[in-house]
């Protein structure tokens, strides 16, 4: 049973092999002869005008071919795989293939191959190749023309295609968007990898290629930019590219991809605000998604660059970004600041002389944006602005880091205002620089006045800031703040006891305390306020001496003027020094040293008098003019009628006073001698050593003169001398009608060379000397009889004459002796007395000669 199934198996398996025999020796017989057929319809599959024909090889020619469904290729590079894979079966298969229409739904073919010539044109491709064929699965490709229509891509050029090892290879030419060059190729299974040099080509080439690449690669517009945008050549050169390409997925493997390309005279923009630098070459390199551009003699307006690194970082991946690092040997000025603005970078000194070795490093991240800066200037001998102040400077270095700039010991000088060290940090974002100085100078003048004057002050805590427009400096242990503004600047002392010990102005003129504020617009001239308190001044008001100071000045380098806010005092200053004094008193200290003023000097004083300030003396005046200048003092006041004039040049000294009343001369003299009168006084120089002098009086009353208080004491004690006590000579004082006293004066002696003292009731004559070192006087005095006596005698003619004598009159000596302070009053009236009557009888004898008279 089993043997009968199987031999009916054997029989049908026969029967079919054999059908199948005869089929294909009917179909091989059929076509050897050709077969046209007009239509063909089968499931998704429409034929129009077959022509099949075998000769060896298939010949086949299908005016349409027309397939319902899609092609599973959508991109050149697959549709060149799918054909490379199918080239040994068309020459294994085929002699000839002519499809005029491959259609599909989504592409339309055309296809013709014959006698190893291979023709394609589709969506994709256009395509003319020749074909040797090498084994079965090896042969060579010799592309005439390859079009890779959606990328613009002409190749020609020879391939070698090993089927059974997937290894396809190509050598040739490509152009696309003008770019030409050569490139080799080689495909294994999907991954295609590729080296391409180039011809040299323009930028307008590149940009062509640059604007279809990157959205094809999705290259950030920041990177296409700095590609093509932002570095402009004259010509590049590819010098080659390579890398691999997964042809299936799309995947570039940026990390393997590798190029190295040259630019020719190029452009370089930073960025769109600011110039382009030049440079003649740059390299260009990329490598482990690295973009490298390597300057050669960079230039940024007409600047040397030494160094100009840039290189752009995941350039075809995530976090891509660009560092820029520039080392120059030039100025830091505006154009190298518009390059750090453009980065929101603000480093605050701008020069405008001199060169700085200056070390830059951008680091920049596109999307999302963020920057990381960081530099180091080193300075130099130059001229800068600092936040448009100018200023100029030694050494020092200047480094930042992103918003914080740090200034490392460098040096500022603002014109002879200072000379500084500065070190700390300064916050861009803040425009706050927080730090100390050393503190080389510091200097303040206006006009010819030093208000600040300092040398080597080290380390003092410093500020400044910098807010619309105007960079304030802070000096908190020397309480000082400096404001530079636009269009002024500012100089406040707030606590003048901080600088006292700096300050010339402060030393000179005994101020201790208070505050100044000073501003300029171009320190040529000033405006200043000062309020100054415990002031040593040669000024008193009513008898007060002042000790604050409210004080308006100006000054510029030629003229200064200043005074109180209640002109009480004004002051000029040019080529002489003119001060007007107004309702105050000037306080004049004696001194023994030779006066050397070297400017002259001239005061006003109106409703003012002149102190003394040893010996309280005061030249009292309603107005007076004093002048000094070199070693010449020249004084000319007035007081009501009187007049004071006083000179001295060196040690020679003279005075010529006319009509002085009683308190003017009781006030020169600071005693309360006088009362009433007029007085006249004049002082000349007899030599070097010597002075001359006459002192007139008229129609006063001596008071309070020592020896006169002392002579009348003596007088009204002694009974026996009542004969010459008159009320009016004791209560009133001495009047004197006229009188004068000629003295001369050394440094040591002042001697009385003659006394005559015309008064009412007595008069006084003598001499003597007064010994200025010690205080001590002696004099000799002659009072002559009180004339209301001698007048009562003289009524009867010959008894008068037998006793007032020849002049009519009595008179007694008187010695002076002792101190100013304490005089001694010696008289000689008993004396006198007891020689009347020899004196009467002398006379009497004499009297009938008299009588001839």
């Amino acid at each position: 049973m089993i043997i009968k199934a199987i031999s009916h198996s054997i029989r049908n398996i026969w029967k079919f092999v054999l059908f199948m025999a005869l089929f294909f020796v009917v179909l091989i017989g059929t076509l050897m002869y050709g077969v046209t057929i007009e239509s063909i319809t089968l499931p998704k599959v429409k034929i129009d005008q077959l022509y099949i024909k075998l000769d060896k090889k298939f010949i086949v020619s299908i005016q349409t071919l027309e397939l319902d469904t899609h092609t599973q290729t959508d991109t050149s590079l697959e549709e060149s795989a799918i054909v490379l894979e199918n080239f040994p079966y068309l020459d294994q298969f085929f002699s000839q293939i002519h499809i005029h229409n491959l259609l599909y739904d989504n592409e339309h073919i055309t296809l013709h191959y014959e006698e190893n010539h291979f023709r394609l044109t589709s969506q994709h491709l256009d395509v003319d190749v020749a074909i040797t064929p090498l084994s079965k699965t090896e042969l060579t490709l010799h592309i005439s023309k390859a079009y890779l229509k959606d990328f613009f891509l002409h190749v020609n050029g020879e391939a070698h295609l090993d089927l059974k090892e997937e290894h396809y290879t190509f050598e040739g030419f490509y152009e696309t968007f003008g770019l030409k060059g050569s490139t080799l190729l080689e495909l294994k299974k999907n991954l295609l990898s590729y080296h391409l040099q180039s011809e040299p080509f323009s930028n307008v080439e590149l940009s062509n290629f640059m604007d279809f690449l990157a959205p094809k690669v999705e290259l950030e517009q920041i990177v296409k930019d700095w590609i093509h945008t932002n570095i402009v050549g004259k010509n590049y050169v590819l010098h080659f590219l390579e890398g691999i390409l997964d042809i299936q997925t799309g995947e570039y493997f940026p990390m393997q991809m590798r190029g190295h390309a040259t630019v020719q005279e190029a452009t370089i923009i930073f960025e769109k605000s600011v110039p382009p630098a030049y440079a003649k070459e740059i390299g260009i390199t990329l490598t482990e998604d690295k973009l490298l551009f390597d300057i050669s003699a960079p230039e940024y307006e007409q600047k040397s660059i030494e160094k100009a690194d840039v290189f752009i970082y995941n350039l075809l991946t995530k976090g891509t970004g660009i560092v820029v690092d520039l080392k120059t040997h030039a100025k830091l000025d505006a154009s190298i600041h518009k390059i750090l603005h453009a980065f929101k970078i603000d480093v605050p000194l701008t020069q405008t002389s001199g060169k700085t070795d200056a070390h830059v490093t951008l680091d920049i991240k596109f999307l999302p944006y963020d920057i990381n800066a960081s530099g180091t200037f080193k300075l130099s001998p130059s001229h800068f602005n600092l936040s448009g102040v100018p200023m100029s400077t030694r050494s020092g270095e200047v480094s930042f880091h992103n918003y914080f700039v740090n200034l490392n010991r460098a040096n500022l000088r603002y014109k002879n205002l200072f000379d500084i060290d500065a070190t700390g940090d300064f916050d861009t974002k803040k425009s706050r620089f927080n730090g100390f100085v050393d503190i080389h100078s510091l200097m303040l003048e206006f006009g010819k006045a030093q208000l600040l004057n300092a040398q080597k002050l080290p380390r003092q805590e410093a500020s400044f800031s910098i807010e619309n427009g105007t960079t304030t400096m802070l000096l908190p242990e020397l309480n000082t703040t400096i404001l530079f503004e636009p269009k002024k600047n500012q100089f406040i002392l707030e606590d003048l006891s901080k600088v006292a010990s700096i300050s010339p102005l402060m030393l000179d003129n005994g101020l201790k305390e208070g505050n100044v504020s000073v501003t300029t617009d171009d320190f040529e001239h000033f405006n200043a306020r000062l309020h100054l308190y415990e002031v040593s001044t040669p000024f008193k008001n009513q008898e007060e001496p002042i000790k604050a100071l409210d004080i308006a000045l100006s000054t510029d380098t030629h003229t200064l003027d200043a005074h109180t806010l209640d002109y009480t005092l004004a002051l000029h200053v040019s080529d002489e020094i003119i001060l007007h004094v107004k309702d105050l008193d000037l306080l004049v200290p004696q001194s023994s040293a030779s006066l050397n003023i070297p400017i002259k000097t001239t005061l006003y004083g109106e409703n003012s008098s002149i102190l003394d300030e040893n010996s309280s003396r005061t030249i009292l005046s309603d107005r007076y003019t004093l002048m000094l200048f070199q070693n010449k003092v020249h004084l000319e006041a007035k007081k009501d009628e009187g007049s004071f004039v006083y000179q001295k040049r060196g040690d020679m000294l003279n005075i010529d006073a006319h009509a002085m009343n009683d308190a003017m001369i009781n006030a020169l003299f600071n005693r309360h001698y006088f009362h009433k009168g007029s007085f006249d006084l004049t002082l000349e120089p007899k030599t070097a050593q010597i002075q001359t002098g006459v002192f007139k009086m008229h129609n006063t009353y001596i008071k309070d003169l020592k020896f006169f208080n002392n002579l009348m004491a003596t007088i009204n004690t002694i009974p026996s001398l009542l004969v010459f006590n008159d009320p009016n000579f004791s209560q009133q004082g001495y009047f004197v009608e006229n009188g004068s006293i000629v003295f001369e004066q050394t440094k040591e002696t002042l001697l009385i060379k003659e006394i005559q003292l015309r008064g009412k009731n007595a008069d006084i004559v003598g001499f003597g000397n007064v010994n200025l070192t010690n205080d001590t006087l002696n004099m000799q005095l002659n009072i002559k009889t009180l004339k209301t006596f001698s007048q009562a005698l003289d009524m009867i003619p010959l008894v008068g004459g037998l006793i007032l004598g020849e002049d009519k009159r009595i008179s007694t000596h008187v010695d002076v002796t002792g101190t100013l302070s304490d005089p001694s009053i010696e008289t000689h009236l008993l004396l006198d007395t007891l020689k009347s009557p020899v004196n009467i009888l002398k006379r009497t004898l004499e009297a009938p000669l008299e009588l001839l008279k």
